[in-house]
Protein backbone atom coordinates (compact mmCIF):
# COMPACT_ATOMS: atom_id res chain seq x y z
CA UNK A 1 0.00 0.00 0.00
CA UNK A 2 1.39 3.49 -0.80
CA UNK A 3 -0.71 6.79 0.67
CA UNK A 4 -3.23 3.84 1.19
CA UNK A 5 -3.81 3.07 -2.69
CA UNK A 6 -3.69 -0.63 -3.54
CA UNK A 7 -2.35 -1.71 -6.57
CA UNK A 8 -0.12 0.86 -8.68
CA UNK A 9 1.19 1.11 -11.99
CA UNK A 10 5.22 1.39 -11.27
CA UNK A 11 5.35 4.81 -12.43
CA UNK A 12 2.18 6.25 -10.25
CA UNK A 13 4.04 4.23 -7.69
CA UNK A 14 7.23 6.44 -7.90
CA UNK A 15 5.89 9.44 -8.58
CA UNK A 16 4.04 8.77 -4.69
CA UNK A 17 6.98 7.74 -3.16
CA UNK A 18 8.68 11.20 -4.58
CA UNK A 19 5.81 13.24 -2.96
CA UNK A 20 6.25 11.62 -0.36
CA UNK A 21 10.27 12.87 0.01
CA UNK A 22 9.10 16.48 -1.15
CA UNK A 23 6.54 16.71 1.52
CA UNK A 24 9.38 15.39 3.77
CA UNK A 25 12.01 17.46 2.80
CA UNK A 26 9.61 20.49 2.89
CA UNK A 27 8.87 19.51 6.94
CA UNK A 28 12.94 19.72 7.23
CA UNK A 29 13.00 22.95 5.89
CA UNK A 30 9.81 24.49 7.70
CA UNK A 31 8.15 25.69 4.49
CA UNK A 32 5.75 24.73 2.74
CA UNK A 33 6.56 24.82 -1.02
CA UNK A 34 4.59 26.08 -4.22
CA UNK A 35 2.20 23.55 -5.35
CA UNK A 36 1.93 21.80 -2.01
CA UNK A 37 -1.53 22.64 0.24
CA UNK A 38 -1.77 21.88 4.44
CA UNK A 39 -4.06 19.20 4.01
CA UNK A 40 -1.38 17.46 1.84
CA UNK A 41 1.15 16.88 5.23
CA UNK A 42 -1.33 16.50 7.22
CA UNK A 43 -2.82 13.60 4.57
CA UNK A 44 0.61 11.97 4.76
CA UNK A 45 0.33 12.38 8.70
CA UNK A 46 3.65 14.71 8.49
CA UNK A 47 3.38 17.92 10.60
CA UNK A 48 2.09 20.93 8.66
CA UNK A 49 4.89 23.32 7.88
CA UNK A 50 4.72 26.92 9.67
CA UNK A 51 5.41 29.37 6.60
CA UNK A 52 5.08 29.01 2.86
CA UNK A 53 7.50 29.39 0.73
CA UNK A 54 7.39 32.46 -2.43
CA UNK A 55 5.54 31.37 -5.03
CA UNK A 56 7.82 31.51 -7.89
CA UNK A 57 7.19 28.73 -9.73
CA UNK A 58 7.17 28.90 -13.36
CA UNK A 59 6.05 26.30 -16.19
CA UNK A 60 10.19 24.87 -15.96
CA UNK A 61 9.52 23.58 -12.86
CA UNK A 62 6.74 22.69 -12.72
CA UNK A 63 6.16 18.73 -12.22
CA UNK A 64 5.32 17.76 -15.37
CA UNK A 65 4.07 13.68 -14.02
CA UNK A 66 0.62 12.96 -15.46
CA UNK A 67 -0.21 9.23 -15.13
CA UNK A 68 -2.39 8.41 -19.01
CA UNK A 69 -2.26 4.46 -17.29
CA UNK A 70 -5.57 2.42 -17.35
CA UNK A 71 -6.98 2.23 -13.53
CA UNK A 72 -6.86 -1.87 -12.55
CA UNK A 73 -7.84 -2.34 -9.07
Amino acid sequence: LVNGVGRMCWACEEEAMWRRYQLEVAVERGEIPPGFEPEDFEAAGLPVPPKRAAETQTAETANPFACDAPDKA
